[in-house]
Formats: C-alpha cells, sequence, structure tokens
C-alpha cells in the first residue's frame, strides 16, 4: 500500500464517519422538534444504557482483527464469538430495562436500541475483515447506506405514529437490512468464494472451542476498556437522570452529542492508521510506529481545538438554530462539553496506538481511574 492509499481510505472513512454522526444527529433533531423532551430523556436513557454493555459485548473485535497481521485467527471465530457477545449483551439490556425503566414505553426504546446496536455490533466483524484488506471504501458505503436509511425511516416513523418506540424499532430494522443485505454482499465480493453465514454453523466449534476462547481472553481486556470508556461519558447522565428528570437529560445529551462530530473524525483516522500501525509493531520498525503514532495524536489534538473555538464562537447560534431557544441558554456547559471532548479525543488516538502494540492490560487501569474521578465529580 502507498501512502496515497492511507490518505485515501481517510477520506473513505471520515466521510462516512460524517455522514453516521450527522445521520445520528438528524435523529435526535427529529426527537428534539416531533417528540416531548421527556422522550428525548428516554432514548438518550436508551443510548446510555446499551452504549457500555454493547460497546463491552464487542470487545474491539474489528480493531483485533484489522491488527491481526499475523493471521492468528479467521473470519469465523470473530464472527462466532461476536454473536454470542451480541445474544448475550442484548440480553443484559433488557434485564437492565425491566429495572430502570419508569415506563413500559421507556423499557421498549431500551430494548429496541439494544437490538439496533446488536446489529451494528454484528456489522462491525465484516468491517474488520474489510478495514484488515484496507477497503474503507466498502465499509463508507455501507455506513453511508445505513445513515441514510436510518435519517428516513426513524423521522418518518416518528412523523406517522409520534411514538418513540417507532423510532427505536424503525433503527433497529433500518440497521438489520444494511448487514444482511449490503455488508455480507461486500465481504463474498471482495474475498470471493466467502460464505460468513455459512461459517456459524459449518465451522466445528467443537475442535475450535480452544481457539474460540483464546480470542475470548484476548478480547476481554479491549471489552473492559470499551465498557470503562462508555460508562465516563455516561455517568453523569444516569445520575443527571436520577436526580433531575429525563427532560434534563434530554437537554445535557443533545448538547454532549455536538461532540460527537469530532469523535467521528478522530475515530475514522484511527481506522486508516491502525492497520499500518498494527504492520509496523509486528515487524519491529518501532520509528515508523512512532512517527505514525505521533501524527495521529496531533491531528487529534487539533480537531479538539477546534472544537472549544468553534463551541465558543459559534455555540449559541447553533444550539438556537438546530434545537432551539431552549436549547441555547447553556453555552457555559457546551463548551465545558467541547474541552473534555478535546481531552478524549487525544486519548481515542493513544488508545488505538496501544491496541495496535497489544498492550491491553494497561488501559483498564488508566480507564478505572478516568471513571472513578468522573463518578466522584458528579456525585
Amino acid at each position: 500500500m502507498t501512502g496515497r492509499s492511507v490518505g485515501g481510505n481517510f477520506i473513505w472513512s471520515l466521510s462516512a464517519g460524517l455522514v453516521y454522526a450527522l445521520a445520528q444527529w438528524g435523529v435526535l433533531v427529529a426527537f428534539a422538534r416531533l417528540a416531548t423532551m421527556e422522550e428525548v430523556g428516554q432514548l438518550a436513557l436508551a443510548l446510555a444504557i446499551t452504549a457500555p454493555v454493547l460497546l463491552m459485548a464487542r470487545m474491539q473485535l474489528r480493531t483485533l482483527q484489522a491488527t491481526d497481521a499475523k493471521g492468528a485467527f479467521g473470519f469465523e471465530h470473530y464472527l462466532g464469538l461476536m454473536v454470542l457477545n451480541v445474544v448475550a449483551g442484548v440480553a443484559v439490556c433488557c434485564a437492565i430495562a425491566t429495572v430502570m425503566a419508569d415506563s413500559p414505553h421507556a423499557g421498549w426504546v431500551i430494548a429496541l436500541v439494544a437490538l439496533a446496536k446488536g446489529f451494528e455490533a454484528v456489522s462491525e466483524v465484516f468491517y474488520g475483515a474489510l478495514q484488515k484488506a484496507e477497503r474503507l471504501g466498502l465499509i463508507a458505503r455501507s455506513t453511508i447506506a445505513k445513515s441514510a436509511l436510518s435519517v428516513v425511516l426513524v423521522p418518518l416513523a416518528l412523523w406517522l405514529t409520534h411514538s418513540p418506540i417507532a423510532g427505536a424499532a424503525a433503527m433497529a430494522f433500518a440497521w438489520a437490512i444494511v448487514l444482511v443485505v449490503f455488508d455480507a454482499r461486500a465481504l463474498r465480493r471482495e474475498f470471493p468464494g466467502a460464505r460468513p453465514w455459512s461459517s456459524l454453523w459449518r465451522t466445528p466449534w467443537r475442535t475450535e472451542a480452544a481457539r474460540l476462547k483464546a480470542l475470548l481472553l484476548l478480547g476481554w481486556v479491549l471489552g473492559l476498556t470499551a465498557l470503562l470508556g462508555a460508562l465516563r461519558p455516561n455517568i453523569p447522565r444516569y445520575l443527571l437522570e436520577a436526580h433531575a428528570g429525563q427532560a434534563e437529560l434530554g437537554m445535557y445529551a443533545a448538547l454532549a452529542y455536538f461532540a460527537a462530530l469530532g469523535g467521528r473524525v478522530v475515530h475514522s483516522l484511527g481506522q486508516a492508521v491502525s492497520p499500518r500501525l498494527g504492520r509496523y509493531h509486528a515487524a519491529g520498525e518501532a520509528r515508523r510506529y512512532g512517527r505514525a503514532l505521533a501524527g495521529f495524536t496531533a491531528a487529534s489534538a487539533g480537531v479538539g481545538l477546534c472544537a472549544i473555538t468553534g463551541s465558543a464562537l459559534l455555540g449559541r447560534w447553533a444550539l438556537t438554530l438546530f434545537y432551539g431557544a431552549a436549547y441555547a441558554g447553556n453555552l457555559e456547559l457546551f463548551v465545558w462539553l467541547m474541552g473534555a471532548a478535546a481531552l478524549e479525543y487525544v486519548c481515542l488516538s493513544l488508545a488505538v496506538g496501544l491496541t495496535a502494540a497489544r498492550e491491553l492490560k494497561g488501559q483498564v487501569v488508566l480507564l478505572v481511574v478516568s471513571v472513578t474521578v468522573v463518578a466522584l465529580g458528579s456525585a
């Protein structure tokens, strides 16, 4: 691969990532415009509950798969483990919904959002195989298709039914369609002869159980880091919902979502460079690995500075335009959220470098400390 191909992959990944973030933002705007602030809070609570659970279930298997330069595990191992994890994760979310939801409607929203994220998690295995081959263009098309379907179907469902349950169901339906129709075809097109679904029941799992267990033991640390990484921004949401109600949670979530746009830029760059970081480390090319990681980290810091500056100069105008005047009265909170996001972007770039180097357990210690600080500060 040439340097230009890295740039092309980054452009594809960035474009798709921004489209995805804008589509999810569009879903949030649709809830803000077509539903009550309490129903926006129900969606925010569903996302806050399902994100840590499903991210842990995913175990960052896509990153492991894309940086598996030595081919230690096959596609069937990643897919088999992901399906098992997703089933368990959705079940856990449904159990949490029965305890935390203050109404049956809120419980159904949580369950359906968990189902949607389950379909998205399975897609990640297909993306991992394509990313390892540096075919981010195919991943981008899938992401754009997923975004387009969700940003059309969810507002349409809300407009027709005025029900957040219908909106969450529309999201799950859209993401399932993309997984079944687009992702499987893309894999077969890139790897002729691949039969992704057949591998689930044709693989002799009794003889492959040891390798599946080895992948689980490798991935659980990343799953734990994903859980802690998701808890860190969501702990304030849990406490806000408990002490101030779902309306205030909806306000906070709407402001915080702007940070996701910058996060998608950093995430997209990480997707483009992570296969190379993995290869450089596996080959013992420490200097090239260090240069690539330093450039990635500097770019992430630049995104954070842009987020802080933009929120300070244009925050009130943007909040009024997209959400309404009621949201614009929290400009100071908005700027602070962008400042926290800037630090998060740098942490994300360093985490990608550590994962590519297979330095996994140290990430857990750092995240435990940061989650503890957030919990104490939010109490």
